[in-house]
């Protein structure tokens, strides 16, 4: 697939997720990985007018100047995730509002169905707050997501990460379902039950 069919794809993404509610106004950003090259969206982009055309190119292993001006305030965090993770291709930073609402609870999401096990393993850890696009959020967005492939971040939302726009998408709505779940069973009955880790390690064999 070539860089500007995947652009395309991105951007529709972008604009599911406006439409699925994950994210309003300026909020979120997302990104692609091409070759040494992270595409990610403007600073200040609403997501759902995203074009191919509007992404900014920045360079994932070398320094970068005047395209920072241009890209989201968010860069260094989707920087940071290509950075530890080669197999990653796309990275998206919303913030679905069971999620959001998980986060300000101080929780993470467990494993609560073989489908989340296969999409996204066995958890979704919460990561501590840190100021939005600062060192310390990246420098913990890097940590964590060596071993996850989407992270909580209280009180801001959601970090998803794919080998691709669509699959990224797809995982996103599976998370933002489970968290409403867990939210629902919460206040139906004090708690929720996952997966135990014996349950889990049936799966996987």
């Amino acid at each position: 697939m070539s860089l500007d069919s995947r652009l395309v794809n991105l951007a529709a993404a972008a604009h599911k997720l406006v439409e699925d509610g994950f994210t309003r106004g300026t909020a979120g950003s997302v990104s692609l990985r091409w070759e040494d090259q992270c595409y990610i969206s403007p600073a200040g982009a609403r997501l759902n007018r995203l074009s191919a055309a509007d992404f900014v190119p920045l360079a994932i292993d070398s320094p970068n100047s005047w395209q920072l001006k241009r890209a989201s305030a968010e860069h260094g965090l989707h920087l940071a995730c290509y950075r530890a993770r080669p197999d990653l291709q796309t990275v998206l930073r919303i913030q679905p509002p069971h999620c959001m609402a998980l986060g300000c609870a101080g929780l993470s999401l467990r494993a609560l169905s073989p489908s989340f096990v296969a999409a996204v393993g066995a958890e979704i850890p919460l990561l501590p707050y840190h100021v939005p696009a600062s060192q310390a959020l990246t420098d913990a967005v890097a940590e964590a997501i060596v071993h996850h492939d989407a992270l909580l971040l209280r009180n801001q939302g959601l970090v998803v990460a794919a080998a691709g726009s669509e699959e990224a998408w797809l995982r996103s709505q599976l998370i933002e379902e489970a968290a409403q779940i867990v939210l629902l069973a919460h206040a139906a009955a004090g708690s929720c039950s996952f997966l135990t880790a014996d349950q889990i390690e049936e799966l996987a064999a």
